[in-house]
């Protein structure tokens, strides 16, 4: 039998060479990304701040652009040119023009903020216009071109004074001082019809038969001048009051050449000297002429 004896020293020994291992937490990274980071960072902050400056300088440009729409006296209207009608036609425009100029609450008499929608209808209220032209002239200039209906007649009613056109539409009101009567015939009316919605009461073919006598009777062709031409109630009628005269009556249904022969032939040969102490000459019923 064999005995083993157990040696202390050598269990020692083999404790003695064992390796101890000891664990701790440690945070590992990459240099490269570490790297990385910081130029990212670096980076959003530089477009951070560039972001913020383009801000304020919006906002600044934006104050600015406000500044000079609104409060500045870059861009005051001061020079209005009215151009194309008379001094009292130009007087009213500008007039409508100033008005409309002041009509804001902000930025009032500012060339660039001027409505000219709103003036052209203004003016085509006011006028009976053909062509209208608004321009603005930097920096302080309205230039306004008006070009109103061709005048064809004068037109009287309830003693007032208006322009007609070629179809007896009212172009505008008139001081009866500023009428050219040796350009312009004047037609009284007393039909008891007023003007509405500028059209006076008369049609196009009257007023192309009154244009005929004012020019067969003008200038005094047949020896007496013409005060003006009167539309009554009378139908088919035109009565035509000579100057200091008699009133004479023409037939529209009837030419004006073949009215006028026999108006010559009766003065000539009937009336003489006192055809203006005459009331009226009625011509409307062909060879039987009626006076009075």
């Amino acid at each position: 039998m064999m005995f083993i004896k157990n040696n202390p020293n050598k269990n020692k020994r083999f404790g003695a060479g064992r390796r101890k291992f000891v664990y701790s937490k440690k945070t590992y990274s990459n240099p490269f990304f570490r790297r990385k980071n910081a130029s990212l960072s670096r980076s959003s902050g530089f477009l951070s701040n560039k972001i913020k400056l383009s801000i304020f300088a919006a906002m600044v440009i934006i104050l600015i652009f406000i500044w000079l729409l609104f409060f500045s006296t870059l861009f005051k209207i001061n020079k209005i040119e009215i151009s194309g009608v008379g001094d009292s036609a130009a007087k009213e425009a500008e007039i409508l023009v100033r008005q409309i100029a002041d009509d804001r609450f902000l930025g009032k008499n500012n060339l660039l903020l001027y409505d000219k929608d709103k003036l052209s209808q203004a003016l085509n209220n006011e006028f009976y216009l053909q062509n209208l032209t608004i321009e603005k002239k930097f920096f302080h200039t309205l230039k306004v071109n008006l070009e109103e209906k061709k005048q064809t007649a004068a037109w009287r009613e309830d003693d007032k004074y208006f322009y007609l056109d070629s179809e007896g539409n009212t172009i505008s009101q008139v001081d009866p001082l500023n009428i050219n009567s040796s350009r312009l015939p004047l037609i009284e009316n007393l039909t008891g019809i007023k003007i509405e919605e500028r059209k006076a009461n008369i049609n196009q073919a009257t007023i192309d038969y009154i244009l005929a006598l004012f020019n067969e009777f003008k200038d005094k062709k047949h020896g007496f001048a013409i005060e003006r031409f009167i539309l009554d109630k009378d139908i088919n009628t035109v009565k035509m009051a000579v100057l200091d005269g008699p009133k004479i009556y023409f037939n529209l249904g009837e030419t004006v050449t073949r009215q006028a022969s026999r108006l010559d032939l009766i003065i000539k040969e009937g009336l003489k000297d006192t055809f203006k102490n005459k009331e009226y000459i009625n011509l409307r019923y062909g060879n039987n002429i009626y006076i009075k």
